[in-house]
């Protein structure tokens, strides 16, 4: 079951927000997610929050936010996928898929992009420790109307 995120999932969602943004400390996490909650006509960003079943905790969230692309036009973007089993991933992300097309086609979107980091790696070195890729960030952008991937010219 996947849906949007609601003010009741915040505290919740925390677990897998450690998980993957060890920085942001619980008061942080409140302050954003109720933010992240609001709904309405014009909130162009949000979590979509994924779990096993009705009365089942979180198992995955993924961020979005509405924007423009030069060449992908309106895109719906999920910089962060994060879910709290590893051997589970490929089907929660399966069941993400959907509910971010129905999400883009609701926002007016042309297109989803969605990023995939591996070999993550806390930056010890900037005064802010935030999550941080060692260049292996796997971006795939996808458009509605035409289901098929977009190849950027090289």
């Amino acid at each position: 079951m996947v849906r949007r995120l609601d003010p009741a999932d915040v505290p919740l969602l925390y677990p897998l927000i450690r998980i993957a943004l060890p920085h942001i400390s619980m008061r942080d996490w409140i302050r954003i997610g109720r933010r992240l909650a609001r709904s309405g006509p014009r909130v162009r960003e949000g979590i979509l929050v994924a779990h096993y079943g009705i009365a089942r905790p979180p198992c995955a969230m993924a961020t979005f936010r509405r924007g423009f692309d030069l060449y992908s036009g309106d895109t719906l973007t999920s910089d962060y996928i994060i879910t709290l089993s590893y051997t589970q991933r490929q089907k929660i992300v399966d069941a993400l898929i959907p509910a971010m097309e129905t999400l883009a086609r609701e926002l007016g979107c042309d297109a989803i992009r969605m990023f995939s980091y591996s070999n993550r790696a806390i930056n010890q070195d900037s005064p802010v420790r935030k999550l941080c890729s060692t260049s292996h960030i796997t971006e795939r952008t996808v458009r509605l109307d035409r289901n098929k991937e977009i190849v950027h010219p090289s």
